[in-house]
């Protein structure tokens, strides 16, 4: 009964987990298919930022902590994104 307890608690993670890569697609527009860049021109390009300060950028977007001229757009791209989407998020571009 344990057993089938743990398999059925992993199971639910990896379904509920949050997928980067579908999480990218919204932001592939502006920053590139590959993260490779500024969006409109201004921002850093994000797969040169280490996943630790790509995480701290988005949740400082998410509080207004963060952010030079993309300061306003960004912090409504971010609102609704979990802790759980921003690590999927950087573990994504970190590939």
């Amino acid at each position: 009964m344990k057993k089938i307890l743990i398999a059925t608690s992993l199971f639910a993670c990896a379904v509920f987990a949050a997928d980067g890569a579908a999480l990218y697609k919204k932001c592939a527009s502006c920053h590139g298919v590959n993260g490779e860049k500024k969006a409109l021109g201004k921002s850093k390009i994000i797969k040169d930022m280490s996943k630790a300060d790509f995480i701290s950028a988005m949740k400082g977007y998410k509080d207004g902590s963060y952010g030079g001229p993309m300061k306003g757009l960004m912090k409504g791209q971010v609102a609704s994104l979990s802790d759980a989407d921003i690590e999927a998020l950087a573990n994504h571009i970190a590939k």
